[in-house]
């Protein structure tokens, strides 16, 4: 399956619940921003880049590509943070209270349960939304 996360600006605004939620799971560390632009708000999260500079510089292979999805694997990670300096985008984090690292994975293995990405479940305007394409390109 095929999915993203896609943000409406024009609901947005600017409350962070989806922020708060994703910090909340993810054990201190959120893999999602909202930045004021003008007067909207981003979203900005992980951009699942097709060749993931960060997976690459994983020296466990800890950071995969699962369909679509650039996914970290935890129990993998050795916190060596290379992942951190590869990505052009300042995505991968590091957790101070894991010693590991922290990215958005769409939360893969929710979707595969049915269940939303906690950013979008949290955000009560509506601004997030799971878009799915089937393997036919077609929504």
């Amino acid at each position: 399956m095929s999915y993203s996360v896609v943000h409406f600006s024009d609901k947005c605004k600017g409350c962070a619940k989806c922020v708060r939620a994703c910090l909340k799971a993810h054990e201190g560390v959120s893999n999602c921003r909202i930045f004021k632009v003008g007067d909207q708000f981003a979203y900005f999260a992980c951009l699942h880049c097709k060749k993931p500079q960060c997976a690459a510089a994983c020296p466990v292979g800890a950071i995969r590509r699962v369909g679509d999805v650039v996914a970290i694997y935890l129990e993998e990670c050795i916190g060596c943070q290379n992942c951190v300096e590869a990505c052009p985008w300042g995505v991968p984090r590091l957790n101070s209270k894991t010693g590991t690292i922290s990215k958005c994975d769409l939360c893969h293995e929710r979707v595969a349960k049915g269940e939303m990405p906690y950013c979008v479940a949290a955000c009560p305007e509506q601004a997030l939304e799971l878009k799915v394409v089937s393997s036919k390109g077609k929504e």
